[in-house]
């Protein structure tokens, strides 16, 4: 019987990473058009606001603070942003479920814009929504016991991180699921993960250390990259830009967005990789 394997799941960014480079390299072209059309919208919906936050360089600076300050002041914009970004997200995702589970279809790099990404989309924003309830639900839990000690605090907030994680793990096949059945079905995805608890936490686990891997050696390289075309300031000063500077940033630029891309890949890669075993698992022992 072919066993799901978690460490081999965990693995599967890396592996698509080292056999698609160039896909890579195409899906980080693709989410930097979509950040651009994300701002471009934020420039519509918020208008001096957004152009004034721009103007100081919290933009540049990814102030996440200043951002969703912005955004809590207008909620159009705020649901505006969010559907966009979880269309972007979808379309990155569903390029790499087709990479693992239908890697004959291809489009552009192996992307699209159809109903398996709209799909999906709602999908992410489903989960949205649970996780957002949920942590008001913990909020409140949590402030509810804390009126008895920082102990029955500390307990409440351990209880709400508890069930948080085991629906976050009990639903960790829904887009997988979703995008091979064409239905959005939270009790499918229930039941994909039924008595894979732990297996699925240790995947989830592993990936996560792989990618905080991965992104500590981009931040050495990005580190790296700056210190030798003359530091922060060097590259910020665009009046004075040398050549070497111009190329640091240019570097730096892609080298966030290739990380961006490889987190989506390193997350989704072992999901979709799990839903295939587990299906070959239930297939075989039928």
């Amino acid at each position: 019987m072919a066993q799901f394997s978690p460490s081999d799941a965990a693995l599967e960014g890396f592996r698509l990473t080292k056999e698609h480079p160039g896909v890579m390299l195409a899906w980080s072209a693709v989410y930097f058009g979509g950040i651009l059309l994300i701002a471009l919208a934020m420039m519509a919906t918020l208008g001096p606001q957004f152009i004034a936050l721009a103007r100081k360089g919290e933009l540049l600076n990814a102030n996440p603070q200043e951002v969703a300050g912005l955004l809590a002041s207008s909620w159009p914009a705020f649901l505006l942003v969010m559907v966009m970004t979880a269309l972007l997200m979808s379309i990155i995702a569903a390029g790499v479920m087709r990479l693992v589970l239908r890697p004959t279809e291809h489009g552009f790099a192996h992307l699209r814009l159809g109903k398996d990404e709209l799909r999906l989309t709602v999908a992410n924003l489903i989960c949205i929504v649970i996780y957002a309830l949920w942590g008001i639900v913990g909020i409140v839990f949590t402030a509810g016991a804390s009126q008895s000690g920082a102990v029955g605090g500390f307990v409440a907030a351990l209880i709400a991180f508890i069930v948080a994680m085991w629906i976050g793990v009990r639903l960790s096949l829904l887009l997988p699921t979703v995008f091979v059945t064409g239905r959005i079905s939270l009790g499918l995805a229930w039941e994909k993960t039924k008595g894979r608890f732990w297996s699925l936490l240790g995947m989830i686990v592993l990936a996560v250390i792989f990618y905080v891997i991965v992104y500590i050696l981009f931040s050495v390289i990005s580190f790296a990259i700056v210190e030798l075309s003359g530091g922060q300031a060097a590259m910020q000063d665009l009046g004075s830009l040398t050549p070497v500077a111009a190329i640091a940033t240019m570097l730096t630029l892609v080298m966030q967005l290739l990380l961006q891309v490889l987190q989506i890949v390193m997350i989704y890669g072992p999901f979709a990789t799990a839903y295939r075993a587990i299906e070959a698992d239930a297939a075989e022992a039928s």
